[in-house]
């Protein structure tokens, strides 16, 4: 069976919006925001147990990036956070632009993903 939600964090050229569609167990979830949604990078997260740690769970993560852009690192920081919080695996999608960004609004944004990917984990934990 497949259910959707739509979560947000922030407002204005700062906002992050995410679709998250579960599929079974697993889940996708396109992350859009600032001036211009699009898609930069894409990634898979598989969760497994991180032998060298000795945690119980980690994800074995692949991600591949639009020539141009600069979404990877925080597409694969998204995926891996959701399959290991969610034990599920999970594709991720993400673009994010702002013409001129300023250093705070970038950091703004950062902030805002962390958000909804925290209010996903809480969602879909319910």
């Amino acid at each position: 069976m497949l259910e959707s939600c739509k979560l947000r964090a922030g407002a204005g050229k700062c906002v992050v919006e995410a679709m998250v569609v579960k599929c079974g167990r697993d889940i996708n979830v396109a992350i859009g925001g600032g001036e211009k949604y699009h898609l930069g990078a894409a990634a898979v997260a598989v969760p497994r147990f991180d032998y060298k740690k000795e945690v119980k769970r980690t994800a074995s993560t692949s991600v591949i990036c639009v020539q141009g852009h600069r979404e990877d690192e925080l597409t694969y920081k998204a995926a891996k956070y959701l399959a290991t919080a969610l034990d599920c695996t999970v594709v991720a999608a993400m673009g994010i632009h702002i013409d001129n960004i300023t250093e705070q609004e970038y950091c703004q944004v950062i902030d805002n993903v962390n958000k909804v990917l925290d209010n996903i984990v809480k969602k879909l934990q319910e």
